[in-house]
């Protein structure tokens, strides 16, 4: 592997850069960020690779700071890149993508697309769900790589040689790493499955505002009337562009509590309002007429707004509850003999739905949304089997311990 020994920062090596991944069909991608203190991620580097060569770039360099929305203002030095990041021809490999792609969708308005992310496939192949990228290096290629660096300041400059060395190894066999699980989940019939749950992250539509979505999970409980839900919207409202517009933490300007309770309670003045714990001084001082405007328009809208519903979902009986116990174990079971993490078969939540419904053949499945079509194919009749009695679970014990395994109806034990 050819480790490029500089951190490239001018718009000729963007361009020359750009050209060589262009001929490559499978290329891999890491960013290095800070976050500490911002609400935007701070792409430091951003590091891409072949499988013979790596690069850093120095993504600061190619920045202008952020505006009050989504993407930050940025260089067009960097387009030849991010035009690579967004060729359908060329697949991104990528460990646990969503930080990456908020990082290159917040500095630069630009997703990769398409990805593969090595987590995902990961979780697919039996590895277990979330593992490291060093483990799993390890694990596939049987490559160790440096100890992690989370509170690494990679905005140093000039970045030292050891820095170097870890952000070069974060992506030197990255490709090689997505190619052998690529190939192992083609053998397994998971390959399209784990492309479609990469291609999660590649959405722009999950790193803009969301003001309903965020207000509607802080109101999930139910509590709120028309009125406090429509004052709820306009203050997620006024606090989602607040951060964007100084780019810090939510949690710096009013936490979701101080939100809720904002709406319930609807202060009338700034005397009411700075009772409030949670929102302090400073920007009280600065933001209280805006959140009392807040508050009046909310006002004002309250009749055409629709609250969420409380989630109250029915509590299984007794009996139900001992079954969930025993088809929670099966699908566990299942689960590591067909290699996969169980969070891709059946969720808690879906399993008193499992209960609920005539089941008869695995198309049933999908139908209820009790598993998705790839789950289906996978586990979906051994799940009936198992619901009509004609599997069992059984306890074997030997010489080193204990095991649970399955049973057929007419005795056969696996």
């Amino acid at each position: 592997m050819i480790k490029h020994p500089k951190l490239l920062s001018t718009a000729s090596e963007i361009k020359e850069l750009a050209q060589k991944l262009s001929q490559s069909n499978v290329i891999a991608f890491d960013t290095e960020f800070i976050r500490e203190n911002t609400f935007f991620p701070v792409v430091e580097i951003i590091q891409v690779a072949t499988d013979s060569e790596s690069w850093l770039i120095d993504a600061a360099a190619f920045k202008k700071g952020h505006r009050a929305g989504v993407a930050g203002a940025f260089d067009p030095a960097i387009q030849p890149l991010l035009h690579v990041f967004a060729n359908k021809a060329i697949l991104k490999i990528v460990h646990a993508a969503q930080g990456d792609q908020e990082c290159l969708y917040t500095s630069f308005g630009a997703v990769a697309s398409p990805t593969f992310d090595t987590s995902v496939g990961a979780s697919l192949c039996g590895y277990g769900d979330s593992v490291g990228l060093g483990r799993l290096l390890k694990l596939v290629l049987d490559v160790t790589i440096g100890k992690g660096h989370a509170r690494t300041n990679w905005s140093v400059r000039p970045l030292p040689a050891q820095l170097m060395d870890y952000a070069h190894a974060d992506v030197e066999f990255l490709v090689s790493l997505g190619k052998e699980l690529l190939s192992r989940l083609e053998k397994l019939g998971r390959k399209s499955w784990a492309l479609e749950l990469s291609a999660k992250w590649e959405d722009p539509m999950l790193y803009q505002i969301d003001v309903e979505g965020i207000a509607r999970k802080l109101g999930r409980g139910g509590k709120l009337d028309k009125r406090g839900y429509s004052a709820l919207l306009e203050l997620v409202r006024w606090r989602e562009d607040r951060v964007r517009h100084l780019n810090l933490p939510r949690r710096w300007v009013a936490d979701d509590a101080v939100l809720v309770d904002l709406a319930t309670v609807r202060p009338k003045d700034i005397e009411h309002l700075s009772s409030f714990r949670g929102l302090n001084k400073g920007e009280l001082a600065k933001s209280g007429q805006a959140i009392l405007e807040a508050l009046a328009r909310g006002a004002k809208a309250a009749e055409t707004v629709v609250p969420p519903r409380a989630e109250r979902l029915e509590a299984p009986s007794l009996e139900e509850s001992q079954v969930l116990d025993l088809v929670k174990c099966y699908v566990g079971i299942l689960a590591d003999r067909h290699r996969i993490a169980a969070k891709h078969l059946m969720t808690t939540s879906q399993l008193l739905a499992l209960l609920r419904h005539k089941i008869e053949a695995p198309q049933d499945l999908v139908k209820h949304e009790i598993l998705s079509e790839d789950a289906a194919r996978l586990i979906g009749a051994e799940l009936i089997a198992f619901l009509a009695g004609k599997r069992g679970l059984f306890i074997e014990h030997n010489g080193q311990g204990s095991r649970i395994g399955i049973m057929e109806r007419g005795g056969e034990r696996s």
